[in-house]
């Protein structure tokens, strides 16, 4: 009985560290988190997140949501990103998945007005940045432990964690229609959160809607809907 229950005393002590939590892999996620603030005659304004996947001395590139960029007018229209929301760094969309509808108008913030799926690549004007890698969102499994950090109502950094509660979750007929759905807080200001899974320890999805301004139900455009294409 002794030797039984000093084999299982290692066992714990070795699985223990495991159920802690993920403070390591919130604290990397956190580095490759920025916020997207959006500078017009309106004024400047924290509208997305983002999350960092790739960098080089020059440049970085960031995930989000396509639609943070719709209703805009992008040759007149700034964005800026930040990780503190004091140092800020110009930005442009590099590449979408939304495309407007025939005859739409170009600068309109209706969805409806758009197919395609919701993602977008921004360039960024810094290098040598954290990123986290890419993973297979693919892979995912019901139940499977997510977490996030983004900026809820265009606030502070917030991280939050969470399920895969759907691989195909429909709220809607909008271009986000079918889309992953997960157990985890969101609010306005989360899109384009980068999400992330234990498991993978990649980047796996982005947040792109929830039912209400707040709510512990999202829903993600997973990265296999993401075209990379020649992103440097």
């Amino acid at each position: 009985m002794k030797t039984i229950l000093a084999i299982l005393s290692v066992i714990m002590l070795t699985v223990l560290p495991a159920w802690a939590g993920y403070e390591t892999l919130f604290s990397q996620v956190k580095e490759t988190s920025w916020a997207i603030y959006v500078r017009s005659t309106g004024g400047m304004n924290a509208v997305c997140s983002a999350s960092a996947f790739r960098s080089d001395p020059e440049k970085t590139y960031l995930l989000s949501a396509g639609h943070c960029f719709i209703g805009n007018d992008l040759k007149r229209t700034d964005f800026l990103v930040t990780q503190d929301h004091r140092t800020f760094y110009k930005a442009a969309l590099h590449k979408t998945g939304l495309k407007p509808q025939p005859r739409a108008n170009p600068t309109s913030d209706d969805m409806n007005d758009y197919t395609g799926d919701d993602w977008s690549i921004v360039q960024v004007e810094i290098g040598n940045q954290a990123v986290l890698p890419l993973g297979n969102s693919k892979e995912l499994s019901l139940g499977e432990d997510l977490i996030a950090i983004g900026v809820p109502f265009g606030m502070d950094f917030l991280a939050v964690q969470g399920i895969v509660g759907s691989k195909d979750l429909s709220l809607s007929k909008l271009t986000w229609n079918h889309y992953y759905g997960a157990n985890i807080y969101g609010a306005g200001g989360n899109s384009g959160t980068g999400v992330v899974s234990v498991k993978q320890k990649a980047l796996v999805g982005i947040v792109v809607a929830g039912p209400g301004n707040q709510s512990s139900m999202m829903i993600f455009t997973p990265l296999d809907k993401v075209d990379f294409g020649a992103t440097p």
